[in-house]
Parts: C-alpha cells; structure tokens; sequence
C-alpha cells in the first residue's frame, strides 16, 4: 500500500517533465534549436542562439496542442504566442505587434519538434 501511494505521489511529476526540442524552417539561414521545458503550468523556451531563457504560460491545453503566451512586454503591446501541436509534433511562434515593421519582417517561425518526456 505504501508503494502505491508513493507511485502516485510520483506520477505527477513524472507528466510534468516535459521538453521539446525544436527546428526553426527558415530557408537559407543558419537558425538556432529552441527548447520548451514544462516547469508548472509554463514553458521556459531558451535558444541556442541566446544568452537568456523566456517563460511562456500555458493558457490552453488539450490532447492535439498546447497554446503558451509570453507576456514580459505586454505593456508596449507586444506578444509572443506559442502553439506546439502534440498531433503532429511540431511548433509556431508568432509575434503581435502594435505596428509590423518592414525591416524586421519575420514574425513568424515554425518547424518540427522532439518530445522527450
């Protein structure tokens, strides 16, 4: 019984660990792998290409996808916005801004992922 218990007190965690590993497609350019670790009820993303980590909250989830937000620059009106899709395993990133700026116009990435769980 006490072995039971312990298995059960131990599942949630082990749903809980959670990481995708993503691919940008991007033609013609050299992209960082992103990474997506389930800490709660967040993704902490972090690139190969950056010095930082960026949390993104889980706002929606279900057995097809997970839709995550980031809401650091919320009050400038920025937002990033994160769906991994568990159907097919990939992923999309697509930031809102309040203006599109033409020199900067790559505003959406996606590519394929690997769940290791």
């Amino acid at each position: 019984m006490k072995k039971l218990i312990l298995l059960l007190l131990l599942i949630p965690n082990l749903v809980a660990a959670e990481t995708w590993v993503c691919e940008q497609k991007y033609p013609n350019v050299k992209v960082p792998t992103y990474k997506f670790e389930r800490s709660g009820s967040n993704f902490i993303m972090s690139n190969s290409a950056a010095n930082t980590d960026t949390k993104f909250n889980i706002i929606y989830e279900n057995k097809n996808s997970i839709i995550t937000i980031n809401k650091k620059y919320f009050k400038i009106g920025h937002m990033q916005a994160v769906t991994l899709s568990k159907k097919d395993n990939s992923w999309l990133m697509n930031n809102h801004v309040p203006e599109f700026n033409t020199d900067s116009p790559n505003t959406k990435w996606s590519g394929n992922c690997e769940v290791i769980e």
